[in-house]
């Protein structure tokens, strides 16, 4: 029996290489998409492609051109869609984009949607943790939205232009509101990536406080919910799913663990010399149990994904 397809959008991104890799895994036909030749992608965009090129077929496609993607789908006919491209330059800021984020992340829905209607296509969109309001509890899919940041608000608008087009052109659509995924292929220079190479090579990590609780979760983990997703297309025709591991781990706990894990002098972590982040929430973690009940979706334990990262480090 021919495999299902997968057509999988923002492939040159950190998670985005990692779900084209689970769902060749998983055994889909992976049509892996970038906006741009792939010579034009350099530094950690490069490697992340050729990381998947073993396990897709690559195609490019402008989202914005309806011509454009009205081909990649007559092509491909694809079973699952995963819009996971979008506009997320200086997406923790006050100054991100608004504008030239709904361009992408809004507005080239609707055409997307069009163009698979009457197919047997289902999609996943990937939302953000951020479409909540800060909480000292754990966000759950029934909560109130209030983002409190423009990056927020965005996804939080493609969420609800999602449900629209989902029940408009009938084409079965899940959200997937990650959380802090932690991997290889992230981005050199985040906090993850910073303290390893300096606990590698000896020398002091200055850091905030690092009090502030997050929910972090292991990106292959993740991507395996995604796979479970395009299982639950028949369920109904919308919904939402926290993808996260349910815990508020303090960031300070897991900086230690990762020294701990490495056998590297813990004095190096220099938690206080540097102030936390302006505006920056104390506690942000959601709930997993919709995910954990319905996808029957288990992610394990942050542990074993930091051993993975220092181990391919």
């Amino acid at each position: 029996m021919a495999s299902k397809t997968a057509i999988i959008t923002g492939v040159s991104s950190f998670v985005g290489c990692h779900l084209a890799r689970a769902f060749a895994a998983a055994g889909y036909a992976v049509v892996a998409v970038t906006s741009r030749p792939r010579e034009a992608y350099d530094g950690v965009r490069a490697q992340r492609l050729s990381c998947i090129e073993d396990v897709v077929q690559f195609a490019q496609c402008d989202l914005t051109d309806v011509d454009a993607l009205d081909a990649l789908i007559a092509a491909h006919e694809p079973d699952v869609w995963v819009q996971h491209a979008g506009y997320a330059v200086n997406y923790a800021s006050a100054e991100y984009d608004l504008e030239k984020s709904l361009r992408l992340n809004v507005k080239a829905l609707e055409p997307l949607y069009r163009c698979l209607s009457g197919l047997d296509c289902g999609v996943i969109i990937t939302g953000t943790s951020m479409e909540y309001a800060s909480s000292n509890v754990a966000n759950s899919e029934d909560d109130v939205c209030a983002p409190e940041l423009p990056y927020g608000v965005s996804k939080l608008t493609e969420t609800m232009e999602a449900k629209r087009l989902a029940e408009h052109y009938a084409v079965p659509t899940r959200v997937a509101r990650i959380y802090i995924p932690v991997g290889t292929y992230d981005a050199p220079g985040k906090l993850m990536d910073f303290v390893i190479q300096q606990l590698s090579a000896g020398q002091a990590a200055d850091l905030s406080p690092c009090t502030q609780q997050r929910d972090f979760l292991g990106v292959e983990d993740l991507c395996q919910a995604y796979v479970k997703l395009a299982d639950d297309f028949a369920r109904q025709t919308f919904d939402i799913f926290n993808v996260c591991s349910g815990e508020a781990m303090e960031l300070k706990a897991l900086l230690l663990d990762v020294a701990r894990l490495m056998n590297a002098d813990p004095a190096l972590l220099h938690f206080g010399a540097k102030p936390m982040r302006l505006g920056e929430p104390q506690i942000s973690f959601g709930s997993n149990v919709k995910a954990r009940t319905l996808l029957k979706w288990q992610p394990r334990p942050i542990a074993d994904t930091l051993k993975a990262l220092i181990h391919a480090h």
